[in-house]
């Protein structure tokens, strides 16, 4: 069985349709819920000039986003 890396956790590689079932089941966030929450709330700024209105997104993006910001890259 192939095996891939994944955040430091050795994974059985996923079936394209297994990828979707993961992606269609991570929870998602709007722009609203993500500036008010607790867990960025020293991310206020950035989170308002970075995303965009109406769109979802998950933990993982928001900290995709938030990491590639303070490199200095853009998204």
């Amino acid at each position: 069985m192939a095996t891939t890396k994944v955040q430091g956790k050795v994974e059985p590689v996923k079936s394209e349709e297994e990828k979707e079932v993961v992606t269609d089941t991570l929870q998602t966030f709007t722009k609203d819920q993500l500036v008010k929450s607790k867990k960025y709330v020293h991310r206020r700024d950035a989170l308002s000039a970075l995303l965009d209105d109406g769109k979802s997104y998950s933990i993982a993006e928001i900290d995709n986003i938030l990491n590639q910001f303070d490199k200095g890259g853009k998204q």
